[in-house]
């Protein structure tokens, strides 16, 4: 009883706290993660990952989650992300998860979909696939034919279908994801060259959808929602899409039919990669970037608006609610960063939320760029269990990998010494988030020192550490968090080589810049955007057959935008074989990698990204005195357990982040808390 007046306190001045009880949705309160494809399955099917990340949002008192994204409802719709199959094989997982969040009094659904177009007869099933008419999916490649009218009927019952297995495992309602998807590949002209009934006028492209909906409901009855996810707009340069007006009336006939619990809104199209970039936006985009229109459609449509597109702040969230421009705010990203959002706000912790930064990380690789529990939870905590014994950990470095060895041992009740040579705390990141747009990478460092600072973690900046500087302090560990400095010895000549530290951290480098990038990663294109913004004609080189080969999927577009627009010349397929003095400018000799042709180019200055190597001369010096000799159980750590713990006097030393080898921070972090978590 004390706990529910505390909610009801808190709900009577909290926006988000705030229950909603409209129809039959019926969630706790206004913060919602909306349908996504980080499913963590395995062929289509869910897999205990699945489970624990998901439960982890229910724990973390989430009112309503939308668990997988696009989940295929037919053979011909094969997964071509992290989907799951909506069949009669996913009931007992539905009947599992439902059960979990019905427990900690949370609204759990799914979404579905048939992909129509957007997807390829390459993968799944290898079957043909299908769209209203003949038209390829630029991003997915696929050719699909013009659907029959049996493949209609066929679909319609499908949907159907899988709606019925969403019930009968216990899920408190579904979404139709429309948006991009097979239903508004019917709705857009773009998309929909029809002649028949199905085809032409609004009505006529509305048809297909609504004998979804309808067959939906008659086959799940009235005690189960039903919903949405459509777009507000195409944003189509041709003007020949679906407008926003388009798109109010769609919603309004939906509505009208009687067959809708809610409207989950976004904006644009995803058939491209720039369309996709401004759909799912990253650093690039302003925050809430389309909130003002969901708010428009709100006012417009007299049903429950949900909406999520990178509301990454509680501020604007309260705001989105209070001033009622929408029914539920979507903090999708922010639960993959910190799942435990809304017990933070109950329990007064606000300042301890972990906010998603938009790295796009998730996207590339279904995990958080700042916090590695998530999607790891058979083997890593979001919670750290204190640790009886007090230990003396001394941690050597001050960048992601150092911060997060100090968080975690401070959370475990240790006492921490934490050691940076600079002035400044952050380590690479620094540089990552030097140019304006990328600015919110900071966060990742802002977060990790505010947790320390709290916990008690003793900063020593200033200060170059020795061994002698180690021993005379008796630890019981010693984490080496060293990072790295960057590898210029690949390259052949008497040339300067610099490196894209040298270019992020402020260099000015008038004249004409050549980049050479070896990694494909984000780096080196920050380092062409700073130098091309402060004036420098840059050339980006790389031996990769694309420019950011391994970069965030979602940043490519932002990046080449402005690199087009800024006259940032590129070229793919050249090796750098040597560069030379010529007089006081630098010639660069290249070598193509199909035909081998040589040609050179004469600019005035010379960077090469080739990743870190190792600052590990401290660790060299130490490990022969160390228990465990520096050595790292890979098995345990892989693992979650606990190192191995070896007897004696002295300490035990171990090394992460780009001490190690040269990667990104995630790996950074994800070494640290694998390590420091059972210290």
């Amino acid at each position: 009883m004390a706990g529910d007046k505390h909610l009801a306190k808190i709900a009577s001045k909290d926006p988000l706290m705030k229950p909603i009880a409209r129809g039959r949705l019926k969630v706790k309160n206004r913060i919602f993660s909306s349908g996504h494809a980080l499913s963590h399955a395995e062929n289509g099917r869910p897999t205990k990952t699945t489970f624990l990340y998901q439960a982890e949002k229910a724990k973390g008192g989430i009112g309503l989650s939308f668990i997988g994204g696009s989940g295929t409802i037919a053979v011909d719709t094969s997964p071509v992300f992290d989907q799951l199959i909506i069949d009669k094989k996913i009931v007992p997982f539905f009947d599992k998860i439902s059960s979990f969040y019905h427990k900690h009094d949370a609204t759990v659904m799914t979404q579905i979909t048939h992909l129509g177009r957007r997807t390829n007869s390459n993968v799944g099933e290898w079957t043909p696939i299908i769209a209203p008419s003949a038209i390829r999916e630029t991003l997915h490649r696929g050719f699909p034919r013009s659907m029959d009218k049996e493949d209609i009927e066929r679909i319609v019952k499908a949907f159907a279908q899988a709606a019925s297995f969403c019930k009968e495992g216990g899920l408190d309602g579904l979404e139709v994801i429309a948006s991009g998807h097979l239903i508004d590949q019917f709705w857009s002209p773009l998309t929909n060259k029809r002649n028949d009934e199905f085809g032409g006028s609004l009505d006529n492209r509305m048809r297909f959808g609504r004998m979804v909906f309808d067959e939906m409901r008659s086959k799940v009855g009235e005690d189960f929602a039903l919903g949405i996810r459509m777009t507000m707009t195409e944003h189509d340069h041709e003007k020949a899409g679906l407008s926003e007006e388009d798109n109010l009336e769609i919603s309004l006939k939906l509505k009208n039919d009687g067959v809708l619990d809610f409207l989950n809104l976004v904006s644009g199209r995803i058939d491209t990669l720039p369309r996709l970039s401004s759909y799912m936006p990253g650093l690039a985009a302003p925050l809430s970037p389309f909130l003002t229109q969901a708010g428009r459609f709100k006012k417009e449509i007299d049903l429950p608006i949900l909406h999520a597109t990178r509301i990454n702040d509680l501020a604007t969230a309260r705001y989105a609610i209070k001033e009622g421009l929408v029914d539920m705010v979507g903090m999708t990203r922010g639960h993959i960063s910190d799942p435990y959002i809304v017990n933070k706000i109950i329990n007064n912790k606000e300042h301890r939320i972990r906010t998603c930064v938009g790295a796009t990380y998730c996207s590339n690789y279904g995990y958080c760029v700042q916090n590695p529990a998530t999607a790891r939870e058979k083997s890593l905590s979001h919670t750290i269990q204190k640790n009886i014994k007090i230990k003396k950990i001394i941690i050597v470095g001050g960048g992601p990998a150092g911060l997060e060895a100090a968080r975690v041992s401070a959370e475990r009740g240790h006492d921490v010494h934490l050691y940076e040579a600079a002035s400044k705390l952050g380590g690479q990141l620094n540089y990552a988030s030097k140019i304006n747009w990328r600015r919110e990478l900071g966060g990742v460092i802002d977060w990790l020192i505010n947790e320390c600072e709290i916990l008690g973690v003793h900063f020593h900046l200033n200060f170059m550490v020795e061994n002698i500087d180690i021993m005379d302090k008796n630890p019981d560990v010693v984490i080496l968090a060293t990072g790295g400095m960057p590898n210029t010895n690949l390259i052949h000549g008497d040339a300067e080589v610099l490196s894209t530290w040298d270019a992020l951290s402020g260099k000015k480098l008038e004249g004409s810049v050549f980049i050479h990038d070896e990694t494909g990663k984000n780096v080196s294109l920050a380092a062409a955007d700073y130098l091309s913004d402060n004036g420098s004609e840059v050339m980006l080189n790389t031996p990769d057959a694309t420019i950011g080969m391994e970069a965030m999927r979602m940043e490519i577009s932002p990046f080449m935008k402005r690199f087009y627009d800024k006259g940032v010349n590129m070229q793919v397929d050249h090796e750098v074989i040597e560069v030379c003095k010529d007089k006081n400018r630098i010639k660069v000799h290249l070598r193509n990698a199909h035909t081998g042709k040589i040609t050179q180019r004469i600019v005035d200055h010379f960077i090469l990204e080739a990743g870190t190597l190792p600052n590990d001369s401290l660790f060299y010096e130490l490990n022969s005195m160390a228990l465990n000799k520096g050595i790292i159980d890979l098995d345990s750590m892989v693992k979650g357990k606990a190192q191995p713990i070896f007897e004696g006097e002295g300490f035990h030393l171990y090394r992460v982040g780009d001490a190690v080898s040269s990667r990104d921070v995630h790996c950074a972090i994800l070494d640290s808390l694998r390590i420091c978590k059972e210290i």
